[in-house]
């Protein structure tokens, strides 16, 4: 069952709240949530003429890329034509434990080639009926980017024992975490009739339940040090076939079958240490995750774009839920040390949790844009999505059997989405100018620790047309304010890590036409 343990205590919660007028929301969202988002997150990087304008060049079609999104557009192309792509991303992540204003933020920098795009196009053109051209075209492209390096140190107040004492008091026994203290401590659950000051438990106890020793009035404010990594590694493609036809220089149309596949490891570290004893007893604590995962599924697309004008045009299509299979591994480690009338008591227990099997459905995917024609001189164009993440749902055997925890956690926790890709492109032949910019909101129903609810990144492109073959380059910034909780906590505050991030990607596409 692995993580499925973590989801199952904020459906208690809410379901103990449902006389309430609005139930509470999580302190920290729950890992499948995190899952969710992760995993229906479409950044799409294609080709470099693709990033230069924003990604806004769905309704002009032409470019492979948009196979991704709508396969209408490989309607536009009038000869063969296939293209590579090479990529190298730069991620700078500055993390500042929140505390007395003493801490400092700690920078990690990190940089990842990439192979972003690479794809073909078939063109059968024909004039001697309505339709112009029947293509067909594949692509694989990134569509997602999980690499990146949080570290954080400094004191604070507050302990990982306050989220497990919220565990025992809530009857939350998980494997991976709470019940790893009683591996630890074998006596936790002793029915012994003894006043706290003298019982010899990790967690302390009395007729109103559990209490550390963080609970008691001199140590609540007590700073001690604690220190972290998370390190993420992975990404997300997608091999996409499309077949799109013209019919008659007015109507693009396309249908496509999309095959996306992942890989996913997180490691976490997170150390709290009591060096200047401002806590009775507690010495220090840690905890540790590995979670990996990979996967694959497969979707459908369905596009148009429809001429008004010979220079307007207008693009729709529809991205039905991807079905994917998960393959799971998660492993935690839980080391707590404590001094009871001098003497160490204490010490490490682990969980190796078993392979295990989910399946995800994503939500739908809806897309509109339009673009114009500038003559010979370029093109302008828009294009927007629409994404509920309410619709993620988790699922066992072959999406038979609901996961009614993690998708109740997904149903009070997420929303919609509507992200806006706008750019252009000047044509100073040979030469060609882009840019673009992009806005995308997150789904969080309930944005938390502060942290921005949207992402603005913005992109320019250069290109080279040698006739038959072509070369571009482009580049893409995209910065963010964002926030990381070390552990998981539904009532309790938790400690938090206010992060910096800031990305630049860039793109070199080169290719050939006319074949």
């Amino acid at each position: 069952m692995t993580r499925l343990f973590l989801s199952v205590l904020p459906l208690l919660l809410l379901s103990v709240s449902e006389l309430m007028a609005q139930a509470p929301l999580p302190q920290v969202l729950p890992s499948r949530v995190e899952d969710a988002i992760r995993l229906s997150t479409v950044n799409l990087q294609g080709s470099a003429r693709f990033m230069g304008t924003g990604g806004s060049m769905t309704p002009i079609g032409v470019d492979v890329s948009t196979m991704h999104v709508n396969p209408a557009g490989i309607g536009y192309n009038r000869s063969s034509y296939a293209s590579a792509s090479v990529g190298y991303t730069n991620r700078s992540i500055t993390s500042l434990l929140r505390g007395n204003g003493t801490n400092r933020g700690i920078s990690e920098n990190t940089g990842t080639i990439t192979v972003p795009n690479l794809s073909f196009v078939y063109t059968n053109s024909s004039q001697e009926s309505d339709y112009n051209s029947l293509n067909f075209g594949f692509s694989l492209a990134r569509i997602a980017d999980y690499n990146e390096v949080i570290r954080y140190s400094g004191d604070s107040g507050g302990s990982i024992l306050d989220a497990l004492t919220e565990d025992f008091n809530d009857s939350f026994f998980d494997d991976f975490r709470s019940n790893l203290l009683n591996v630890i401590d074998p006596t936790l659950f002793d029915n012994i009739d003894v006043l706290p000051q003298n019982d010899r438990r990790a967690l302390l106890q009395d007729e109103f339940g559990y209490f550390s020793d963080f609970d008691f009035d001199d140590a609540q404010q007590a700073q001690i040090t604690r220190s972290g990594t998370v390190d993420r590694s992975g990404s997300m493609h997608e091999f996409a076939l499309s077949l799109g036809g013209n019919l008659d220089d007015k109507l693009m149309w396309g249908i496509g079958l999309g095959i996306p596949f992942f890989s996913f490891t997180e490691t976490k570290t997170y150390d709290e240490v009591d060096g200047r004893d401002e806590v009775t007893r507690f010495e220090d604590a840690s905890f540790d995750e590995v979670l990996t995962q990979q996967g694959s599924g497969a979707n459908f697309k369905l596009g148009a774009i429809y001429l008004p004008t010979p220079a307007a045009r207008i693009s729709l299509s529809i991205q039905s839920p991807t079905f994917m299979t998960i393959d799971e591994t998660y492993q935690t480690e839980l080391t707590y040390n404590y001094t009871f009338r001098d003497e160490a008591l204490g010490g490490n227990a682990r969980a190796n949790g078993q392979p295990v099997i989910v399946n995800l459905r994503t939500p739908w995917r809806f897309s509109a844009g339009a673009g114009y024609i500038i003559g010979t001189s370029g093109f302008l164009s828009i294009d927007a999505d629409y994404v509920n993440y309410a619709g993620n749902a988790f699922s066992e055997l072959d999406f038979t059997l609901v996961d009614e925890a993690a998708n109740a956690d997904i149903d009070a926790t997420l929303g919609s989405t509507f992200n806006v890709r706008a750019g252009g492109e000047i044509n100073l032949n040979p030469l060609q100018l882009r840019f673009g910019v992009g806005y995308q909101t997150l789904p969080s129903l309930e944005p938390r620790f502060d942290q921005d609810e949207s992402i603005i990144t913005y992109s320019t492109g250069l290109g080279y047309n040698a006739g038959r073959f072509f070369v571009d380059v482009a580049a893409r910034y995209a910065g963010r304010n964002n926030a990381y909780a070390p552990y998981r906590t539904f009532f309790v505050d938790p400690n938090v890590v206010d992060t910096e991030r800031t990305r630049i990607t860039g793109v070199l596409t080169v290719g050939y036409r006319g074949f």
